[in-house]
């Protein structure tokens, strides 16, 4: 059975690690906490709700402040960066989502200072339960006749059309839910990354997964007008879309640890953010593991001990991380078979790249008699489900320092084994594997982006029913889509590195 957004709402949002809560009908199991301000979903809230209100307000009376007041909307947004150039914000390595939750406090606590409203929190637009632009966020002006500051007219995404269910859909959300360990949740560290040096926040050499690539990245290009640059938390939907992608790692932590390297651990943000009174607040990535402990919350508890795992899957956890750490100079790591092929091909809309790449057959029988994963959506029992992601082999597909131009109106669709390949090829196509994208601002970050995909689950599909014969090669195929308001460009990967990991 697949994973339709009505088994998301109707079955209460319940998905993988558990209840993502968003204030609709079956999610009220969780009680607000009690004195911790509540992030609330948009959905549902009217453009006059006291959460609406208190926002727009705000978002008034910062961009009414002088240039030269800090708290001016704009220099707030020039923390994160300006136009194509990065000041302090990370993207393509694993400090992209404790900064980020910084950065969206921040703007809470400035909200709540200059409102006087203690009792606000920000609230996230669920865009896999509504996948249309927020109401709130579209009207020119307010029933009452006044200026509407949500409202930005650089935007290019049709307020009729939604984002697309392989963006944003419960499939890819229940993808995003069953990963781990936290680096292929994440993004990974940056290549090479040996200190605390400062400048490795902004060192975007990680690889990124599809929690950053797919509904992060590919949403904030869809939209369009500043969300595609550095200046995009300058759109007041930015911190919306932040909230969400911030609230799920929230519900991926009810049943996943974060990362204990002290390399993620301990860097320090210094000099980053402002607390109310314009003094600067230097949190370090240990600070912000519990949104409690910030000043919001999700409806849930955050802080209660991550569900205990089995030998196995720590075991394969840990050889994950040391995949995923691992440098060209390691030695091989037991248990894991490695195979990797370069490429100076580009892929176009009219011409899809194929990688074929050869494998040991006896390297992917185990794969294939691997049972089907279940989603957790179909049995209602996500602990099981997620077990059984996190302790049988895998098949990572790494996708190294590739190569996208036009970024921000490129989308590429991944397929496996795919004949007569073209880009209308629908995604609900059994050899479709993901999609990934980068922000259109993302080539400013001086390195080329690298992604993970995780193949199992095509595997079983494709190649499960016939089995794979020795040194047959399996084909991944890239093809760019047009996304949002323009045309594709062309995608070209440097390297394709394939990592099969068995406990």
């Amino acid at each position: 059975m697949s994973i339709t957004r009505r088994h998301v709402i109707v079955q209460g949002g319940v998905i993988a690690a558990g209840l993502l809560a968003s204030g609709l009908p079956g999610t009220k199991a969780f009680a607000q906490i009690p004195s911790i301000p509540w992030r609330r979903s948009l959905q549902g809230l009217a453009w006059n709700d006291p959460i609406i209100e208190t926002y727009r307000d705000a978002v008034r009376l910062l961009n009414a402040l002088p240039a030269s007041d800090k708290f001016n909307w704009v220099n707030l947004s020039k923390i994160h960066g300006s136009g194509d150039v990065v000041k302090y914000c990370p993207h393509g390595n694993w400090y992209f989502l404790p900064w980020h939750r910084a950065y969206t406090a921040m703007y809470e606590r400035i909200v709540r200072h200059v409102t006087k409203n203690n009792d606000f929190a920000m609230p996230f637009w669920d865009w896999t339960d509504n996948p249309y632009l927020p109401e709130v966020f579209t009207m020119q002006k307010t029933p009452d006749g006044k200026d509407n500051p949500l409202y930005v007219s650089s935007r290019t995404w049709p307020i009729t059309q939604p984002m697309p269910d392989n963006i944003v859909g419960p499939q890819v959300l229940n993808t995003i839910l069953t990963a781990k360990p936290y680096e292929v949740f994440g993004t990974t560290r940056p290549e090479g990354q040996n200190s605390l040096d400062p400048s490795w926040v902004t060192t975007s050499s990680g690889t990124q997964g599809t929690l950053e690539y797919t509904p992060h990245n590919q949403v904030h290009n869809n939209i369009g007008g500043w969300m595609p640059e550095m200046s995009s938390p300058r759109d007041p939907i930015f911190f919306m879309h932040h909230c969400n992608i911030d609230r799920i790692w929230a519900t991926w932590n009810l049943r996943n640890a974060n990362s204990t390297d002290r390399l993620w651990a301990d860097m320090p943000f210094t000099d980053n953010f402002y607390d109310v009174d314009g003094n600067f607040w230097s949190p370090k990535v240990s600070d912000l593991y519990v949104p409690e402990e910030l000043g919001y919350n999700y409806g849930f508890r955050t802080y209660f001990k991550v569900a205990a795992a089995s030998a196995k899957t720590l075991a394969l956890n840990d050889k994950l991380t040391s995949v995923i750490a691992a440098t060209a100079t390691d030695a091989a790591i037991a248990g894991v078979t490695t195979t990797s092929t370069d490429n100076s091909k580009a892929a176009t809309e009219n011409v899809p790249l194929s990688l074929p790449i050869k494998i040991p057959a006896g390297a992917l029988q185990e794969i294939v008699r691997q049972p089907p994963l279940p989603s957790g959506m179909d049995t209602m029992d996500f602990g099981a489900a997620q077990e059984q992601a996190a302790s049988a082999p895998r098949v990572l597909a790494f996708l190294r320092d590739v190569e996208i131009t036009s970024a921000s109106t490129t989308s590429v669709r991944v397929f496996l084994g795919k004949n007569d390949l073209k880009a209308d090829t629908p995604v609900t196509d059994p050899h479709y594997v993901g999609s990934f994208a980068v922000l259109g601002h993302d080539g400013d970050h001086h390195r080329k982006p690298s992604f993970v995909l995780d193949l199992t689950d095509a595997i079983q599909r494709v190649y499960g029913g016939r089995g794979q014969t020795d040194g047959e090669a399996i084909d991944l195929q890239l093809i760019p889509v047009g996304s949002g308001a323009g045309k594709p460009g062309a995608v070209e990967p440097a390297k394709l590195e394939i990592a099969i990991v068995s406990a």
